[in-house]
């Protein structure tokens, strides 16, 4: 869903740069042809303010805000409801159904579709053409004979924009969330959940790049043949799955990165070159992990973690890097397991 959030915030912010062209542009057009009384002047700067707040509540979670937030969500949402409301406003003050600011409509359709496809647009597009009706009887005078072909001709385009961009938009959602479903599973490991042996040899690299300091720790589940042997694979599966839950948890993306390494070994990458903080983080982890039970109903046991942990210089580089993570690894085994070195 990553591709899918990052392509609709792209849109939301080019809705937004729209939004804030469109008002200068409809305050000069208002000015200059449509300001006739007091009461338009009232209306109008009504309008302006309320849309200059949301506009700028919009910035805000657009800059300001994570994308998977409640208030970037009800922002971000709100906001074809907003665009709908504002263009029966804008358009009843700048000359009803002749307003030169009329085609909003057709962003409003498309913003419908975004967020609710093809069915998105058809609601939006009957919302829009009720709000066309109710300007031209309010606005327009009514409906006319001599107006009729152009009033139907506006129908028939606000619904086949509505359609059309419906379908264009359903079809690129799905695309991206197809795209998005391939990458993760290029990118993870389906039993656990976490980055795989692959991703782990990317993002070291670009770490490694950027030239940063980090540490690198290297860690294998003790005696796990034991529980296959004993307990069979679907329980060993079972073990590799809360810890990777339990990983993931407990390092966010922002303190650093979890993958497993291969069969029952796992990588993880802090960003941090103080050893204290890195130990205090992972034996937190230890700790949970010796709680957590597993086992059959009749005979429980509990899981511990070999660690060998290493700060990385700007000297190293991955293989270096690594074997000395897996050099300590085993000596941490070799000490008795269940413990963390540092090397």
């Amino acid at each position: 869903m990553f591709a899918t959030r990052k392509s609709d915030h792209v849109l939301e912010t080019a809705y937004s740069c729209v939004r804030w062209f469109l008002v200068p542009t409809s305050t000069l057009l208002f000015f200059k042809y449509y300001y006739h009384t007091t009461l338009d002047l009232i209306l109008y700067f009504t309008l302006f303010i309320f849309a200059i707040a949301y506009m700028t509540g919009t910035e805000i979670a657009l800059h300001r805000s994570p994308v998977d937030s409640m208030f970037y969500r009800y922002m971000t949402r709100i906001g074809v409801v907003m665009d709908y409301l504002t263009f029966l406003a804008v358009v009843s003050l700048t000359g009803g159904t002749h307003s030169p600011l009329y085609p909003i409509a057709y962003l409003v359709l498309l913003h419908a579709s975004l967020y609710w496809s093809l069915i998105g647009a058809m609601v939006a597009t009957c919302m829009v053409i009720i709000g066309y009706i109710g300007i031209v009887l309010t606005i327009d005078g009514g409906f006319t004979l001599g107006e009729m072909p152009r009033h139907l001709f506006n129908f028939a385009f606000l619904i086949m924009i509505g359609v059309i961009g419906g379908i264009i938009v359903s079809r690129e959602r799905k695309h991206f969330v197809e795209k998005d479903i391939f990458e993760n599973l290029a990118k993870k490991d389906y039993l656990t959940g976490l980055y795989n042996h692959r991703s782990f040899q990317e993002h070291i690299r670009e770490t490694m790049v950027k030239q940063q300091r980090f540490a690198l720790v290297m860690g294998d589940i003790d005696y796990f043949k034991k529980v296959n042997d004993q307990y069979g694979h679907q329980v060993g599966d079972a073990v590799l799955r809360s810890i990777g839950t339990l990983l993931d948890s407990m390092i966010s993306s922002a303190y650093g990165r979890v993958f497993r390494y291969g069969g029952e070994e796992f990588a993880i990458i802090l960003y941090t070159q103080d050893q204290h903080i890195a130990s205090d983080l992972l034996r937190q982890f230890m700790d949970k992990l010796r709680e957590l039970e597993f086992g059959t109903e009749q005979e429980k046991f509990h899981i511990t973690m070999s660690l060998g942990a290493t700060i990385r210089d700007k000297e190293q580089w991955t293989t270096e890097l690594v074997a000395t993570a897996d050099s300590l690894l085993y000596a941490a085994k070799e000490q008795g397991r269940d413990r963390i070195v540092w090397g």
